[in-house]
C-alpha cells in the first residue's frame, strides 16, 4: 500500500527547527510519523524553546500535517489551537454548527472545480484546533478487512466518503481525517488486515476514539471476528508468542510494531 508521502520526502529542515528531528533521528511516534506520510494530522504535540525565523518561542502547542506544493516539494504545516472557529465557506451555519458539536462526524460536499468539473468533499470538524478540515474521498485507502471481515465494494466507498459502516460483528467505524489513526468506532480496539510491501499485514489498533454523536460508551469486549483476525495473525509466529491469550498479546503489542495506526490513507 502506497503512502501519500515518501519518507525521504520529509522536510528535515523545518523538523529540525521543531525540535523534531536531531542526530539524523526523527522524534515521532510511529503513529505520528504514519499520519505525516498519509496526509493526516498528527496527535496534538507540545514544542518547547524553539527558535524559528528570528523568534524564540516558549512553547507551541499544534498539530502537524504535510502537503504537496505545485512543484513537488512537501511543506510542512503546523495546526495551532484558534481562539475562534474559521468558518468553512462550503458550510452551512446549522451544519457547522452540528459538527462543532459533535452530532455530525462529516459533511459531503459537492463543488465546482477550476475546470468547472464537479468534484466530492468531506468536511470534518477538528475540535482540537477549531477548525474545518477538508479531503477528497477518492485519496481515502481503505483496509482490505477490519477485524477479519473484507470490505465490500458499498463498504469501502462508504468509508472513503465518511459513511458509517457496520461489520458483520456488529463493530461500527467510519473514517476520521482529523484522527492520527484514520478511523473512529464504538470499540475501543480493531485488528486492520493493510496490503503492505505485496503482502497483508495485520494492525492492532488501540485506544481508538469514539464515534461523533455516540452516547453509548465504547465497548472494550473482543468479538467473534476480532478474535478470529487476532487468530489470523499470528499464523507463523513463534510458538510461544501464538500462545498468548488475547490480554497478553494487547500488553505484548504495546511494543511492537502491531499498535501502529495503519496510517496509510491519503486525506487531510
Amino acid at each position: 500500500m502506497e503512502t501519500l508521502i515518501k519518507e525521504n520526502e520529509l522536510p528535515v529542515k523545518e523538523l529540525e527547527k521543531l525540535g523534531l528531528y536531531q542526530d539524523g533521528q526523527m522524534n515521532l511516534s510511529s503513529e505520528d510519523l504514519d499520519a505525516l506520510l498519509a496526509g493526516r494530522r498528527t496527535d496534538m504535540r507540545s514544542m518547547v524553546h524553539l527558535k524559528m525565523d528570528g523568534f524564540a518561542i516558549r512553547q507551541l502547542d499544534a498539530k502537524l500535517s504535510l502537503s504537496r506544493n505545485e512543484d513537488g516539494t512537501v511543506a510542512l504545516n503546523l495546526h495551532p489551537i484558534y481562539k475562534e472557529v474559521k468558518p468553512h465557506p462550503l458550510l452551512s451555519e446549522e451544519e457547522a454548527r452540528e459538527l462543532q458539536a459533535g452530532k455530525l462526524q462529516s459533511v459531503q460536499k459537492i463543488y465546482e472545480q477550476a475546470d468547472k468539473k464537479l468534484a466530492q468533499l468531506i468536511i470534518e470538524y477538528d475540535e482540537q484546533t477549531r477548525e474545518f478540515v477538508a479531503y477528497h474521498p477518492d485519496q481515502v485507502e481503505v483496509p482490505v478487512k477490519v477485524n477479519g471481515e473484507t470490505l465490500s465494494e458499498e463498504k469501502k466507498k462508504a468509508f472513503q466518503s465518511g459513511d458509517l459502516v457496520k461489520l458483520e460483528d456488529g463493530t461500527r467505524i467510519q473514517h476520521s481525517a482529523t484522527d492520527s489513526k484514520g478511523i473512529r468506532s464504538d470499540r475501543k480496539a480493531l485488528i486492520l488486515s493493510v496490503l503492505l510491501d505485496g503482502g497483508i499485514s495485520y494492525l492492532l489498533l488501540r485506544g481508538v476514539r469514539n464515534l461523533a454523536g455516540n452516547n453509548d460508551a465504547q465497548k472494550e469486549g473482543y468479538t467473534q471476528g476480532y478474535n478470529q483476525a487476532l487468530a489470523d495473525s499470528m499464523v507463523g509466529k513463534p510458538k510461544r508468542e501464538a500462545e498468548m491469550t488475547v490480554g497478553e498479546h494487547i500488553d505484548y503489542s504495546r511494543a511492537s510494531q502491531h499498535s501502529r495506526g495503519y496510517g496509510r490513507t491519503a486525506s487531510r
